[in-house]
């Protein structure tokens, strides 16, 4: 069975510079509070799920919120956020 993508959502997935692409991006986040995970866009463009305690060579995933994720690393604590879809649509 295919379905077929509705048009709001195809224009989203596709705009360009939505995200810069030199950092790493958070793409969503999904579970429960007690067990959230998070999708993140590298700079090299591969895509990796993670949670809380998982290291990355940013550092180590300390938090997962609602619309955000915290990385603990040698250059301190470094928070990352859902891109604004209001902004990248203007």
């Amino acid at each position: 069975m295919s379905e077929e993508t509705n048009d709001i959502t195809a224009d989203l997935a596709t705009q360009r510079g939505a995200l810069p692409l030199h950092n790493m991006q958070l793409l969503g986040i999904a579970g429960a509070d007690n067990n959230r995970r998070a999708l993140l866009r590298t700079a090299g463009g591969q895509t990796r799920t993670v949670q809380v305690g998982d290291s990355l060579r940013q550092g180590t995933v300390i938090a997962i919120g609602e619309d955000r994720i915290v990385l603990n690393g040698g250059m301190g604590q470094r928070t990352l956020t859902l891109p604004d879809l209001a902004e990248s649509a203007a």
